[in-house]
């Protein structure tokens, strides 16, 4: 993995890392470090390369433009309608939130936005802790993107000082809940009928979970 640049307030760059005794007597921070200088360029499993990069307000027209070019199908198990332009349009004017961090995948050879994920840390109690997504566009799924873009967030979690990362998945994601459980979450609780889709049919969710602590080491 080639790393441009990674620039935060914290004076953190490329391959540095905080051991866990240092994670540990930081505060929980409140304020998103700076990462808009972060690039990373990673290699596929077709060879094709794309870049990391974080999305701010400038990316706008291009996230509305990965779901609107999103079937139905891709988009089955999210949790908002996510076609919705309005809808999407009036989470992107939080997309600067202290308590988002919003990292994309651009597709070098056209410069398309093929994939986001977010980490989103909780509120008041449980503002140790973050929660993933992810959604890939499908013609580059089964390509390393997930995984590329799952560690990438995790490192990133440990790295702000979050304590636990979490992702709720509905039950018949099967490839996506053994990823998950190959990059150590554990399911820690099953919901039934809690997914509930615009047709009005119901699916069982698992919430997963994974602790940050000595493993964020070895990410």
């Amino acid at each position: 993995m080639e790393i441009l640049e990674y620039s935060r307030n914290r004076g953190l760059t490329g391959g540095e890392r905080s051991s866990a005794r240092d994670r540990g007597s930081h505060k929980i921070a409140g304020v998103r470090s700076d990462y808009s200088f972060y690039r990373k360029f990673v290699p596929l499993k077709n060879q094709k390369r794309v870049m990391l990069r974080f999305l701010g307000e400038q990316n706008r027209q291009d996230l509305i433009s990965l779901f609107q070019n999103a079937s139905a199908e891709d988009l089955r198990y999210c949790q908002h309608d996510l076609k919705d332009v309005k809808l999407l349009s009036r989470w992107l004017d939080h997309i600067n939130s202290p308590r988002l961090l919003p990292l994309g995948a651009v597709d070098l050879e056209n410069n398309q936005l093929i994939a986001a994920g977010t980490l989103l840390r909780g509120k008041h109690t449980a503002r140790h802790v973050g929660e993933i997504k992810l959604f890939i566009a499908r013609h580059f799924r089964n390509l390393g993107v997930g995984s590329i873009l799952l560690d990438e967030l995790m490192l990133l979690a440990a790295r702000e000082n979050l304590h636990w990362i979490k992702a709720e998945v509905v039950v018949d994601q099967k490839i996506t809940i053994r990823a998950l459980r190959n990059k150590g979450f554990q399911i820690r609780a099953n919901l039934e009928d809690f997914f509930l889709r615009k047709d009005g049919a119901t699916h069982d969710l698992v919430l997963m979970m994974r602790a940050l602590n000595q493993e964020a080491e070895e990410l």
